[in-house]
C-alpha cells in the first residue's frame, strides 16, 4: 500500500474520531498537557507577600532598682545626717486632668543631685505613698515624682531618664518616709511617743541622746 494512501485513511480516520467526540458523552478524545508556568514560593528565592516589618518590642526602659526601705532609713538617718533634706511628693496620672501633690516624705544625697535621689528610690518612695495615703493614691495607680526645697508645697518634677545609666550609687541616697502608725512604717517611739528618728539621730551626734536601732519599719 502506497504511503499516499495510508496517510488518505489515517486523515479520514481523525476527522471521525473527532467528530464523534463533540457529540457522544464518554468520546475518547486527547487533552494536551498543560504547561506548567514557574512557581515561586516564599522563602525559596521568591517573595510569598509583602514583608512585615516588626517593631522594636524591646525598647529602653527605665527600670527603679530594687532597694530596701529600711536600709535607705538607715541611710537617710545615719550615712546622710549631716546632709540637707528634700521633700518629696507623688501624684497620681493618666487621667485627664493630673492630680494633686501627695506628700510622702524626705530624701538626702551626696555626691548626686536631689533629683537622682529620688529617682533612684522611686519604688519606695511610690510603695510608701500608697500605704500613707489610700484615699488619694490608689494600689493600682501610676504616679510621677516631685522635689521641693525643705517644707515647701511647690514641687519639680523629677526625669525619670537622669538616673538610666548610674549604677551603685544607691549608698549615696536616703528616703525617709511620712509616720505611718495604722502600718508602723517609718515610726519611730521613745518612751511610748512617736518621734522623728532623724531628728534624734542629729541629737545623738551631738551626744545628747541615744537612738535605739532595734526599731525597725515594717516595710519590705
Amino acid at each position: 500500500m502506497s504511503p499516499l494512501l495510508l496517510l488518505s485513511l489515517y486523515v479520514g480516520f481523525s476527522s471521525r474520531v473527532a467528530s464523534v467526540s463533540a457529540f457522544v458523552p464518554g468520546a475518547l478524545h486527547v487533552q494536551r498537557p498543560l504547561l506548567l508556568q514557574p512557581m515561586w514560593m516564599a522563602g525559596f528565592g521568591g517573595s510569598g507577600g509583602k514583608n512585615k516589618k516588626k517593631g522594636n518590642k524591646n525598647k529602653a526602659v527605665v527600670v527603679p532598682q530594687k532597694l530596701k526601705a529600711k536600709t535607705q532609713w538607715d541611710r537617710y538617718c545615719v550615712n546622710l545626717k549631716k546632709s540637707k533634706s528634700y521633700s518629696v511628693a507623688v501624684r497620681v496620672t493618666g487621667g485627664d486632668e493630673k492630680g494633686e501633690w501627695v506628700k510622702v516624705g524626705k530624701v538626702k544625697s551626696d555626691g548626686v543631685t536631689t533629683e537622682v535621689a529620688v529617682i533612684l528610690q522611686r519604688g519606695i518612695i511610690a510603695e510608701h505613698s500608697k500605704r500613707l495615703r489610700p484615699d488619694k493614691v490608689k494600689p493600682k495607680d501610676a504616679v510621677e515624682w516631685g522635689y521641693s526645697e525643705g517644707d515647701e508645697e511647690e514641687f519639680t518634677l523629677a526625669d525619670k531618664t537622669v538616673a538610666s545609666n548610674l549604677k551603685g550609687v544607691e549608698r549615696m541616697v536616703g528616703f525617709e518616709g511620712l509616720p505611718d502608725p495604722n502600718t508602723g512604717s517609718y515610726c519611730h517611739y521613745k518612751e511610748g511617743r512617736l518621734v522623728d528618728k532623724s531628728d534624734e539621730t542629729k541629737q545623738l551626734a551631738q551626744g545628747s541622746a541615744t537612738l535605739d536601732m532595734s526599731v525597725l519599719p515594717r516595710v519590705k
